[in-house]
């Protein structure tokens, strides 16, 4: 069907017509935060785009084609590969809604992709599938549960029949059951014995300070691999989302009155949370100490490229910092110049000091010899004198005794021709083709990098920053998936190194070992990171550790979640019911628990203490389930109460508004705001709550203290208590009107992109007396 047979039956339609007015709205909207596949503005026609955040510049890739069609750069891409109109636009609608969801970027990329898969193995339109259907496609539990957001956006736009597709109901839930399925979670201990023995064999030949023995030798995959195992032993963090992002240093120590010390590391997370001191088991310390030295080290080398690729015009001495350098590469280098990309290599022991490569001789003109005679133009040049104007060869292979490029990248065969026709390039060409190949290519957000979750770093200050040769092997052949990632000047993404990771640790079918294989350990052992948190997790309960340490220790916010890491058994629980019945004493001096005293005097009603005030639900009959989008987790809940006069509530709430606000202006500010529905009612309900936390404030800080402060949504007045008289007063929140302000900044966005998109046409108008507006 073309697309005009298309557009014709659409008008026949009811869910094809609103369809194609809905692609309208979508697709002729600004479409800036997309690329495609060249770079420019993403069309509806591309099969390929690129969503670049507008906060953090990470560029993420979204294939809108037949699902199956797999690959990087621009394979998906073909005709042959597009939907079926008018659902080739369906999809980039649901990329387009996707993008401004709260969601990571891989889950994102899941949604659109668990979309794709329906609309590719569907037959006959979206409109006329029933559940049965999309069941009998066997597209798996875990693209059927990403459907569902996808059906549910259909269904409210119009464009089909409600379909709500059930949970999959045939699970055993019994006691043994669950018990079973919570242990299957947990690690094999033989595995974690095995990788102890594999940590011991891999750094055997580094010492305590990281340094490797004299003409000994390490497999960096495999140094990595074990200490991203090591850390996420000595610590319950999510290995791939966070190990990636620890920025450079060693591992440091606290300690109180000549107690035993306490073993941290800076730690950023995978939430966006800032570095904090993240506790390291002190009985890991020194295989610890032992790996992050090396690293520490190690990779120095990476982060200079890092410096150089962000600014190429310092001078090595600068550059180089306080890396080593071998002193019969130092005395053949200038330090106090700004060195080109090749120079820096040699100055980073990519090369020998003797090491030279062909350039052309000065004022000689290749094209008026044939291929074979051009030999004798070159002359052989040390890699540490080469400048910018000098010219090398472009030919692809070592075959050639003229060939520079492929000595100098580290292949014998280059993976594609760079410079077209050129038969020469001069050095500073190569340079600053490299450096936009780098940025464009392989690391879309540099200078920083993202693991894989939504958090990053400056990749120049990251513990793990990785040459490409470390992670693809040294091969001399092909690129090892993006074209040049194996070169020795290309820092791998922080994100690739998880997934290296995470591979090494299951292994791949037959072509990829693990490596509990590669060390003669049975095939039949892997290792899930994440299996790691469950267990430490479960070893720090069965310590008699409080859940709210584990639950800070594991960077979660919510204890609720905690539990779900913990395995221990039915009978090791019960053993603790006492000591849980039983809880110690608080300082009866807090003024929430003075209230707390009094007001179960006074109404006779349960109150539990909390972090900003008191709770009214009896917590042993019916556990909390409120959850809310602000720091202080009580805030807002129907059952929760504020005591007027609590400084540290005060100032935990202060901090919590000034959070909120700056949440807001990002929002405001963020040019999806025009376009996103989601966003103009998370603004506006955000808005209101916001407003009222200051509101709360306010009464905490002028009320005579010792007044109970509540908030009732169904009337929007806060009810304040006075416990010595029993009088209750209520204030009613007056509330701004947040729909106008709204407006306001959305046509002030508006206003100042139209004020700018066009300056030749309106100085043309403004000649003839009229303006833009005017028809």
């Amino acid at each position: 069907m073309t697309i005009g047979q298309g557009r014709a039956q659409s008008m026949l339609n009811k869910y094809l017509d609103r369809l194609e007015k809905l692609s309208g709205e979508y697709l002729n909207a600004d479409l800036e935060q997309f690329e495609g596949p060249s770079g420019r503005m993403a069309r509806s026609d591309d099969l390929i785009w690129y969503h670049v955040d507008p906060n953090t510049g990470r560029r993420t890739r979204y294939l809108c084609g037949l699902h199956g069609r797999r690959g990087k750069g621009n394979a998906g891409n073909l005709p042959r590969d597009a939907l079926p109109y008018p659902y080739s636009h369906l999809i980039k609608i649901w990329v387009i809604e996707t993008t401004n969801a709260p969601l990571s970027a891989k889950e994102k990329k899941s949604r659109v992709s668990a979309a794709r898969k329906l609309l590719s193995l569907m037959d006959g339109d979206l409109y006329i599938q029933s559940e049965s259907i999309i069941y009998s496609l066997n597209m798996g539990a875990r693209t059927t549960d990403r459907l569902r957001p996808f059906l549910a956006f259909c269904f409210e736009k119009g464009l089909m029949p409600k379909i709500a597709l059930k949970e999959n109901e045939n699970r055993d839930r019994t006691g043994h059951a669950q018990l079973d399925s919570m242990m299957e979670k947990l690690p094999d201990i033989k595995t974690v014995l095995a990788i102890g023995a594999i940590f011991s064999s891999v750094f055997e030949h580094v010492d305590e300070h990281g340094a490797l023995g004299i003409g000994e030798e390490i497999n960096m995959l495999d140094a990595l691999v074990v200490t991203f195992v090591l850390l996420s032993l000595a610590s319950p963090n999510r290995t791939s989302a966070e190990v990636p992002l620890l920025p450079k240093q060693r591992l440091r120590s606290y300690s109180e009155n000549n107690g035993d010390p306490v073993y941290y590391l800076d730690w950023i997370g995978s939430k966006g949370y800032r570095s904090n001191r993240n506790h390291m088991l002190a009985a890991l310390s020194e295989p610890i100490t032992k790996a992050m030295n090396f690293f520490y080290e190690k990779c120095e080398p990476a982060r200079v490229l890092c410096r150089f690729y962000e600014d190429p015009n310092q001078s090595l001495r600068v550059l180089l910092g306080g890396l080593y350098v071998a002193p019969e590469l130092e005395r053949n280098l200038s330090m106090d110049q700004p060195p080109n990309l090749f120079t820096l290599g040699y100055a980073l022991g990519f090369y020998g000091a003797a090491d030279c490569v062909p350039v052309l001789k000065k004022d000689s003109d290749l094209t008026i010899f044939y291929h074979s005679q051009r030999g004798r133009l070159f002359e052989a040049k040390p890699i540490y004198l080469l400048l910018p104007r000098d010219q090398l060869s472009v030919s692809q292979t070592n075959g050639a005794s003229f060939s520079s490029l492929p000595y100098l990248f580290g292949y014998s065969n280059m993976p594609k021709k760079m410079f077209g026709d050129q038969l020469v390039v001069t050095v500073g060409e190569v340079q600053e083709w490299w450096l936009s190949y780098y940025k464009q290519t392989i690391l879309p957000e540099f200078p920083r990098s993202f693991s894989s979750g939504e958090s990053s770093i400056y990749i120049k200050d990251a513990m793990f920053c990785f040459l490409g040769g470390w992670l693809y092997g040294s091969s001399d052949f092909g690129s090892g998936g993006k074209v040049f990632q194996k070169t020795k000047y290309a820092v791998v993404p922080l994100a690739s190194l998880g997934a290296s990771v995470i591979t090494r640790l299951i292994g791949k079918g037959r072509y990829t070992k693990s490596i509990f294989q590669s060390y003669g350990f049975s095939s039949e052992l892997i290792l899930r990171p994440h299996s790691l948190r469950h267990l430490s997790n479960t070893l720090a309960d069965l310590s008699s550790i409080p859940v709210e340490i584990i639950t800070a220790w594991s960077g979660r916010k919510n204890s609720e979640e905690t539990h779900t890491y913990i395995h221990t058994s039915h009978d090791e629980k019960v053993s603790r019911v006492s000591a849980i019945m039983n809880p110690p004493n608080t300082d009866k001096r807090l003024i929430r628990v003075v209230s707390q005293e009094r007001l179960l005097e006074v109404t006779n009603l349960p109150a539990s203490v909390t972090s900003t005030g008191l709770c009214t639900q009896n917590l042993n009959v019916t556990p909390c389930s409120y959850l809310n989008d602000f720091v202080s987790q009580c805030y807002m809940c129907s059952e929760s109460c504020h005591v007027a006069g609590d400084e540290e509530a005060i100032a935990f709430l202060e901090k919590d508004l000034s959070f909120q606000t700056i949440r807001l202006e990002s929002v405001a500010c963020n040019p999806r705001l025009p376009n996103s529905r989601a966003m103009k009612q998370w603004y506006n309900i955000h808005s209101r709550n916001t407003h009222l936390l200051t509101l709360l404030i306010d009464l905490m800080k002028n009320k005579p203290v010792g007044t109970i402060i509540s908030y009732s949504n169904s009337t929007a007045k806060f009810n304040l208590t006075n416990l010595n008289s029993k009088a209750i007063t209520t204030v009613a929140s007056a509330l701004p009107d947040f729909e106008g302000r709204l407006k306001g900044i959305i046509e002030g966005q508006t206003a100042r992109v139209t004020s700018d998109s066009n300056p030749d046409l309106r100085s043309l108008l403004s000649s003839f007396g009229l303006s833009e507006g005017v028809v």
